[in-house]
């Protein structure tokens, strides 16, 4: 987690005070950010914003948002269609979190597709990647392995019960949060349906993530259906249960090596890593067969769940954040700037139009981190020296600036990048004390559904 640069990163993007950098992911720069309670927000924002009314949890503290941005190079890649087609994307990504209702995947809180920057907010969670914790910690236990898979099911199962793939499952994509795990970045889904006209990709082309990806995908990503996503959950707890992948540099029509991986999981691993699709086993035979593994070890899925939250809680990887994000209340001058905004007719974000083309400059400059390299088949141990992986939503715990270099502690005034008087020096900053979780996210995106339709149905 990063301080933002006070010359080039907004303060506000939308109706959202941005905090601090999370990373630079595939499509653009994700910020750390919380919502700005604004008065008289034009309905023709309000519409344009996707905006739900969740930002306090029970307890009253801030619901904390991760907002995506897309980069300008994506928008402008010299094609005659490439804009269009790359806010297409976007705007299918967008639409893709909506539909999907799980607590294993992020709730989309607003966005804005047709902005100069396009962006999306969505719940930031608050963890390590499973790349960082496995990395970090080595393989995982029969316990945890079992917990993380049985929550990777889940998520797979919402995705896939409205005709969506995921397509980039990997341990850099997967969060592992205060209530467990939790699937991120749809920017790689698409409608199931081969003749959709809304399915983005071409025929005969894969992309992804080579190591994570069947074979199938990586000849024709376009026709792929759900045992792909099968496919790369096998290969995740693969590494989890080895700090290895089974074919880093791509699926090759072999069997991987059972070398290293413990006996118990062989045998649900190499039903999930054949090549042929129509071989590999449903979710709800994963589901079982993780099941069954816990009960050789006398374990219960909520023991297991339990290991797992404990294993992260002992690593260290939970990030520090930003003194001041769980503050009742958001930077006053801020606030004020984004309401008077909009108290004079223009968007809450309107005080920075003018440092668009060096915001877009500053993007397009930032080159997307890439994952981090396989291990070494003879190293027992992490190396320290590799660099830290870069996932959106989500922090890279090396990332973090040193004492005396820019830290939130030693600078609170770049917690904004207003240009503005510094603040009463803040407190240090302090680890996130768990917070009590609201209504179910399903629940409250069903109410969130309803409230829409009545909204525009006219009947009010």
């Amino acid at each position: 987690m990063q301080a933002l640069d006070m010359e080039k990163d907004p303060a506000v993007l939308g109706p959202f005070e941005l905090l601090a950098v999370l990373g630079q992911g595939g499509m653009g720069r994700t910020y750390l950010a919380r919502r700005l309670r604004l008065a008289d927000l034009p309905p023709e924002l309000e519409t344009a914003y996707h905006l739900t009314d969740i930002d306090q949890r029970q307890d009253g503290s801030p619901v904390l948002a991760a907002v995506k941005v897309i980069k300008p190079d994506k928008l402008t890649d010299g094609s005659e269609h490439s804009e269009q087609q790359a806010r297409a994307r976007f705007g299918q990504e967008i639409e893709t979190m909506r539909t999907v209702v799980s607590s294993r995947v992020p709730s989309l809180l607003a966005s804005d597709a047709d902005a100069a920057q396009p962006w999306l907010a969505m719940d930031y969670v608050h963890g390590p990647t499973l790349h960082q914790l496995v990395y970090a910690c080595g393989p995982l236990e029969a316990g945890p392995y079992a917990a993380l898979g049985l929550a990777l099911v889940e998520a797979l199962r919402a995705i896939h019960e409205v005709k969506l793939l995921h397509r980039d499952l990997k341990p850099g994509n997967i969060a592992i949060g205060p209530d467990g795990p939790v699937v991120l970045d749809f920017g790689l889904a698409v409608l199931t349906e081969r003749d959709s006209a809304e399915a983005l990709t071409k025929t005969g082309t894969g992309f992804g993530t080579p190591a994570y990806m069947s074979l199938e995908q990586a000849t024709d990503a376009k026709h792929v259906q759900e045992p792909t996503d099968i496919y790369s959950l096998g290969a995740v707890l693969y590494f989890v249960a080895t700090r290895r992948t089974a074919f880093p540099h791509g699926p090759i029509p072999v069997e991987p090596s059972w070398e290293r991986v413990p006996s118990p999981f062989v045998p649900l691993l190499s039903r999930m890593l054949v090549h042929v699709a129509v071989q590999r086993p449903l979710l709800d035979d994963v589901e079982q067969g993780l099941v069954q593994l816990l009960a050789q070890h006398g374990l219960t899925p909520q023991d297991a769940a339990g290991q797992l939250q404990a294993l992260v809680d002992a690593s260290g990887l939970v990030p520090v954040l930003p003194a001041g994000a769980l503050a009742d209340e958001p930077v006053p001058e801020v606030q004020l700037a984004a309401q008077r905004a909009v108290d004079e007719g223009d968007r809450p974000d309107a005080p920075w139009a003018s440092a668009d083309d060096l915001f877009a400059e500053f993007l397009a400059g930032e080159d997307a981190a890439e994952e981090l390299p396989a291990v070494a088949e003879d190293a027992d141990t992490p190396d320290p020296a590799a660099p830290a992986e870069y996932v959106p939503t989500v922090v890279d715990q090396e990332a973090r600036q040193t004492p005396g270099t820019g830290t939130f502690a030693d600078d609170p005034a770049k917690v904004t990048s207003y240009r503005l008087a510094p603040p009463n020096p803040a407190p240090d900053p302090v680890p996130a004390e768990p917070v009590a979780s609201g209504p179910p996210p399903a629940a409250l995106r069903a109410a969130e559904s309803l409230r829409r339709a009545y909204a525009h149905s006219g009947r009010l």
